[in-house]
């Protein structure tokens, strides 16, 4: 049987890419593949290169990271990231050791250590990745001894615990970091954060304290991640001869683009190893292209592949008709509703054709499953915003984009989830939401249903059934979907 991955077992059998576990200087909100194949990667690179000597902390936004935090913990904060998949012409596979992380820690049973490391002068950089529902605001009450609910909340009471250690010492303020694909999502961070200090009735020096020294940056990320578990599967590097239950796998292709200044730029050089983190005046053009066309086509094909049996991503933009459905849906709808922006044609252009070539990455199994995720946040965030700048660019709305939706929709249906085989993971609130709207077709028909939905604010921040047509349009591509299934009624389309 194959030895567990730990530090004792890397200083052992590779002493040659051991490195010092260095101070904590990060705390991050987020346990998932994407943050630590990405973000925490790249931070293992600066260590490398000797431009950081810190480590990081992480944290599990949820109760339900439980099981992962003690995976971690149980690895030393050690796991694999394999890269696989073609860039610049030339086959990429490669296995490397990620030791950027120092430890694990579950706020909801330890939320102490979590305000022990806000006494920590040198953690000074905030990341997280709670998904697009992570950044919203929730009332709670403010209790110094409880773990707060939601990732805003944290955020709050962690700088108001340092804050508090420090006397409101400016030099002890954070870089605030989110990763969330939201838009501004620095931004949004931080009113939210100020809007839970006034509501706890936190003093006004904690105010100022928010305000001006610390500094929550606006970031785009894009790189497409997974899991991949070991030992057990065949085609894993030679050099993967150990059990590791926190192994990922990504494609070469990464970026992150954060909004800041010569600050961070100096305190996180990447730019100096080649990594590719670009430091801009303004995030939104690189936002806009990259969540409207690659998260966009995920979030799209991810209901209709779903109710079709397909499992995963490559399956879906290889399929026959599928396939070509995701990529007129790209080129005639999402490209029109992105003839506003600052971007030439000619990018938007090549970017799809980039997005559609990595989907089809024969060494990357992007499971469906994982991009289901807080759906509905997904959608709105993602997808509905390519819908409305049609409309209002054509006066009508646009047909492959508004099946994608209604395929959503049905996917959230009791009936399509009793024939799921995992579980679909959203807000409670919002799914307690969709089952009462569900339950109205019974008595009053699909229509009533489909209004009730779509009028919802809580799940859209609008009320779309207001848009002429929606809610019929909506209505009568889930009507087809039930009667013809997703092939035959997306072959009406082309």
């Amino acid at each position: 049987m194959a030895s567990l991955l730990t530090r004792a077992w890397l200083e052992e059998h590779r002493k040659n890419e051991w490195l010092p576990l260095h101070p904590e200087r990060v705390i991050q909100f987020g346990e998932g593949n994407f943050m630590r194949g990405f973000v925490d990667w790249l931070f293992h690179r600066l260590n490398q290169g000797g431009l950081f000597g810190g480590s990081v902390v992480v944290v599990t936004p949820l109760a339900s990271g439980a099981k992962k935090i003690k995976e971690i913990n149980d690895q030393d904060g050690l796991y694999t990231v394999w890269l696989r998949g073609n860039e610049n012409a030339q086959v990429i596979d490669q296995a490397e050791i990620v030791q950027s992380i120092a430890r694990a820690i579950d706020p909801y049973e330890n939320w102490q250590e979590i305000l022990r490391c806000a006494e920590n002068r040198t953690i000074d950089i905030i990341l997280s990745n709670t998904t697009e529902a992570g950044i919203a605001y929730e009332t709670e009450p403010y209790d110094p001894h409880r773990c707060p609910a939601s990732f805003p909340a944290k955020v709050t009471a962690y700088l108001y615990a340092r804050y508090q250690a420090f006397d409101g010492d400016p030099q002890t303020g954070m870089m605030i970091i989110p990763c969330e694909l939201i838009e501004q999502n620095g931004d949004q961070l931080r009113e939210i954060v100020l809007r839970h200090a006034q509501d706890w009735h936190l003093p006004d020096g904690f105010i100022f304290y928010i305000k001006e020294a610390n500094h929550f940056y606006n970031t785009l990320v894009d790189s497409i991640v997974t899991a991949f578990q070991s030992p057990g599967s065949a085609d894993l590097p030679s050099s993967v001869t150990y059990e590791d239950k926190n192994g990922i796998l990504r494609e070469p292709f990464y970026l992150w683009v954060i909004e800041g200044d010569d600050q961070i730029a100096a305190k996180l050089p990447f730019s100096q190893l080649g990594l590719r983190v670009r430091y801009v005046a303004d995030v939104t053009p690189f936002r806009r292209i990259k969540v409207r066309i690659l998260n966009g086509a995920h979030t799209s094909l991810a209901g209709l592949a779903t109710l079709a049996g397909l499992e995963t991503v490559r399956e879906a933009i290889q399929h026959p008709v599928i396939g070509t459905f995701i990529k007129h849906l790209l080129e005639q709808e999402v490209h029109v509703s992105l003839q506003n922006s600052t971007l030439a044609q000619s990018d938007v252009v090549n970017f799809t054709n980039d997005v559609i070539e990595r989907f089809t990455n024969p060494l990357l199994h992007h499971a469906i499953a994982s991009l289901q995720l807080n759906m509905l946040a997904k959608l709105r965030e993602r997808v509905l915003p390519s819908i409305l700048s049609y409309y209002q660019l054509q006066n009508r709305l646009p047909a492959h984009l508004m099946l994608a939706f209604a395929g959503q929709l049905l996917f959230t249906h009791p009936a399509t989830q009793a024939t799921r085989s995992w579980v679909w993971r959203d807000d409670v609130g919002k799914q307690d939401r969709l089952k009462e709207a569900w339950e109205l077709e019974h008595q009053e028909g699909l229509r009533r249903s489909v209004q009730a939905i779509c009028s919802d604010l809580a799940f859209w921040g609008e009320d779309l059934s207001q848009i002429p047509g929606f809610v019929d349009h909506v209505t009568f591509d889930l009507e087809q979907l039930r009667r013809y299934g997703v092939v035959a009624t997306i072959q009406q389309y082309e």
